[in-house]
């Protein structure tokens, strides 16, 4: 129970490490031995739980939507405004606080992955994970399956453009676009 304990501790310091990295630097200036080095740990250890930095990144943004993001979208299911308007000031402070890393993240452009369209992947992965969206006939589920691809390159959309020039914005104004996309786009399909 304790290696098991140990492992998470590890992975999690490896994703601490990324972020922090990347609120300095670019993704490719990162290297592995700084990450082992902000995490405590050695080389070998990185290697026996990742394969590559690409890796870890990969790990990070799925953490990432699933810290942060996903509990938003669990909230605009519920519909529970209250709720919702607190997380989201909560989201908005975790994003200023770490604008610069999430910004390179959003910007990250490699052979294998593009930063932008992972994080949106990772979004439509939670949000078709929930089973909520599930129709009773083929041609409702296609249309369900592309509102959950919109919203999902939609939302990332909205967090890179509030990350580059969100700071003219209110608080209200981000909330009200995300709430006009949801209202839009999902409600819509529901009820249709």
């Amino acid at each position: 129970m304790r290696r098991l304990a140990d492992s998470a501790s590890t992975v999690e310091k490896l994703r601490e490490a990324l972020l922090s990295c990347l609120n300095e630097q670019e993704y490719r200036d990162v290297t592995i031995s700084e990450l082992s080095r902000r995490a405590g740990i050695n080389r070998t250890t990185f290697y026996l739980f990742f394969g590559s930095k690409e890796e870890l990144f990969k790990e990070m943004c799925r953490s990432l939507v699933d810290q942060w993001f996903q509990r938003f979208f669990d909230l605009n299911i519920a519909r529970d405004t209250d709720r919702e308007k607190a997380l989201f000031s909560e989201l908005l402070a975790w994003i200023a606080q770490w604008r610069n890393a999430l910004t390179r993240i959003l910007n990250v452009r490699t052979e294998p992955f593009d930063g932008f369209f992972l994080f949106a992947d990772e979004i439509e992965k939670n949000m078709t994970a929930q089973n909520i969206l599930k129709a009773a006939n083929e041609k409702k589920q296609k249309k369900y399956d592309l509102f959950i691809k919109i919203y999902s390159v939609s939302l990332a959309s909205i967090v890179k453009w509030w990350l580059e020039d969100g700071d003219g914005f209110e608080e209200e104004e981000f909330h009200a676009m995300i709430e006009r996309l949801r209202y839009k786009g999902y409600y819509s399909v529901l009820e249709d």
